[in-house]
């Protein structure tokens, strides 16, 4: 149970991103550069997505968890642009599902570089005597 329970956060934050994929071209709010909201966004659900993949075990942060939630973000970037073009004044964009991956990539690689640097930082503190 406490599994499926994990994959609650990642579920939720795809139910935002289909609500917001849903709001009309002509009612998108201000001026943005909608390539960085994509990557942002995007960056966010790599993250979310190596909670339940690694079972919230940073520890089991590894490349093949790393990967597969990269390519879970992406796919899921690429059923939000087939969403997009049912949507009225949007339309699909490779460039945004480019963006999709480039974030999730980003979200993901910033993960790991911080369980390689925590990973380092505890290997220095037991060599210290610490």
């Amino acid at each position: 149970m406490k599994r499926i329970l994990l994959w609650v956060p990642v579920l939720a934050y795809m139910g935002l991103i289909f609500i917001a994929s849903s709001v009309p071209g002509n009612e998108l709010p201000g001026r943005f550069w909608d390539k960085a909201v994509h990557f942002l966004v995007y960056a966010g659900l790599g993250v979310l997505f190596l909670v339940p993949l690694a079972k919230a075990r940073f520890s089991l942060v590894d490349r093949r968890t790393a990967a597969l939630a990269v390519l879970l973000a992406t796919v899921h970037g690429a059923f939000d642009e087939l969403h997009q073009s049912l949507t009225p004044n949007r339309t699909p964009d490779v460039r945004d599902l480019f963006a999709d991956a480039l974030g999730a990539t980003a979200g993901v690689l910033c993960v790991l570089l911080l369980r390689a640097a925590v990973k380092r930082l505890r290997l220095f503190e037991w060599r210290e005597g610490r």
